[in-house]
Formats: structure tokens, C-alpha cells, sequence
């Protein structure tokens, strides 16, 4: 459960560390599958000369382990104050997509800011301002990160900003290419704070929030995350009282 504290933190930056969430023998076997999968397109675990692009994206396995992982206690009771309960899909595992990402100088193309996009609509996804599908974007880290290791960048505060470009959309929202672009300019004199530590802490990020690959990944390891969202049932109500995510859009309408 989050501290008043971590609350806080999380409604003034836009995100929150949950540190030690995912216990070390979930990881390793989340690690081995992860590997496993990379086998098959011919990348292996203990063969760098084998690492040849800086990064690789897999399909978050659907098992066992990660069954394990996406249901942690601590987690789900973080979305319950984060959220709000009942508002958000319990989803049996973790989901969506894991990029691998290699030591390499090398740029790997996707290292722009921007917000997550949140629904599909003819064809498109979209944002819209009450975050429509998506109650929060979470980074778990399944390996160990630092500085060196092509850490994710955000912008602490930014979904505030976000939250102001959103707005004059109303309920039909914007496609998300013009949201990503709207809301990195808007934050754009933000500082940047990196997402680093231990392989099993979580992130917990606002939908809204601003954020970025980066790169060189200077390290000596391959430095692995799984970046699903948690879906919404709806979209938030922005009724009194706010959850800690609906603030922004809040004070943003």
C-alpha cells in the first residue's frame, strides 16, 4: 500500500517508485521466458556477438510467471488508491509489449517524448482528457537498471502539461501522433529524471505522463522492461472526489 507521501509524490511528478514489488524468483523466471522468446529470433542470452540491434521487442508472454508478476498484492492495492477500485480491469498477467535494449551507440528510432495512447477509434488510437481505457502506464523492471543502461526518461509534472493540451478536445480526444506532440512541446522545460533500480521494482505512471527512450545504452547487460498500461473499464468520471490521477485533469478542465 502507498504511503500519503508516495500519494503525494505521485500527484505532484506524475509518477512513483514501488520498490521491490515483483519478488526475485518471479523475476528470474519472467527473465527466462523473456530469453526464450529471444531464442527463437536468434538472440541468446549468452552470446553478445548475437545482440546486434539496440533494441528488440517482444509479446509479453501470457504464464505463469507473469501471471505472478502483473498480480502482486501491493500492486493491484496501489492501482485501488491510484485509480480508484472498481474502476480498472484486474488483468490475470502483465501484457502489452517488453523492449529489450542492447549496449549499442547505435539510435534506436523511438527515443522521442511523448504520452501513451489510450484507445482505438476507426482505425486511430486517441487520447482524450479523462484518459478513456487508461487508468495508468507501469514500467516493471526485469533487470537491473542505471544510468548507463538506456534508463527511461520522464518529465516529472509533465501530465500536468498533458493534462492542459488535452483539454479543449473535450470527451472526443485528438489522435494520438498530435497528443504525443502537443504534450512534449507543453512540457518541454521540464527537467528529466531517469528510471533506474533493482530488477523487481514497478513504476507507477499518470496515463499522462511525459516520457522517453534513451540512448546509448553504455552498459555491459541488456537492460529489459515490460510497459503495459492498466486498462480502464471506462474512462475517469472527474467527479468530487478526484482520485490521485484525476487531479490534473481536474485542474486542467
Amino acid at each position: 500500500m502507498l504511503s500519503e507521501a508516495e500519494i503525494g509524490s505521485f500527484v505532484a511528478d506524475g509518477f512513483v517508485a514501488v520498490r521491490g514489488a515483483v519478488p526475485a524468483g518471479v523475476v528470474r523466471a519472467c527473465q527466462d521466458e523473456i530469453w526464450s522468446a529471444l531464442a527463437e529470433r536468434g538472440v541468446l542470452r549468452d552470446a553478445p556477438a548475437t545482440w546486434r540491434d539496440p533494441v528488440v521487442r517482444i509479446p509479453c508472454p501470457e504464464s505463469e510467471a507473469f501471471a505472478a508478476a502483473g498480480a502482486q498484492p501491493s500492486l493491484w492495492e496501489a492501482f485501488d488508491q491510484l485509480i480508484g477500485a472498481g474502476r480498472w480491469w484486474r488483468r490475470p498477467g502483465v501484457g502489452g509489449t517488453i523492449p529489450v535494449r542492447f549496449p549499442s551507440q547505435a539510435d534506436p528510432g523511438d527515443a522521442g517524448w511523448h504520452i501513451e495512447a489510450s484507445y482505438e477509434t476507426n482505425g486511430q488510437w486517441c487520447v482524450n482528457h479523462r484518459s478513456r481505457a487508461r487508468g495508468l502506464l507501469v514500467l516493471y523492471l526485469l533487470s537491473d537498471v542505471d544510468a548507463d543502461s538506456a534508463p527511461t526518461r520522464v518529465r516529472p509534472g509533465s501530465h500536468r502539461d498533458a493534462a492542459r493540451a488535452l483539454a479543449p478536445a473535450g470527451d472526443n480526444g485528438m489522435p494520438w501522433t498530435q497528443a504525443a506532440q502537443l504534450a512534449a512541446q507543453a512540457s518541454a522545460a521540464r527537467p528529466t529524471s531517469l528510471v533506474t533500480g533493482r530488477a523487481g521494482d514497478v513504476f507507477l505512471c499518470h496515463p499522462f505522463l511525459v516520457h522517453a527512450a534513451s540512448w546509448p545504452h553504455n552498459g555491459r547487460h541488456p537492460r529489459i522492461i515490460a510497459q503495459p498500461g492498466v486498462a480502464l473499464h471506462d474512462a475517469f468520471p472527474l467527479v468530487i472526489p478526484f482520485s490521485p490521477v484525476e487531479l490534473a485533469m481536474a485542474a486542467a478542465g
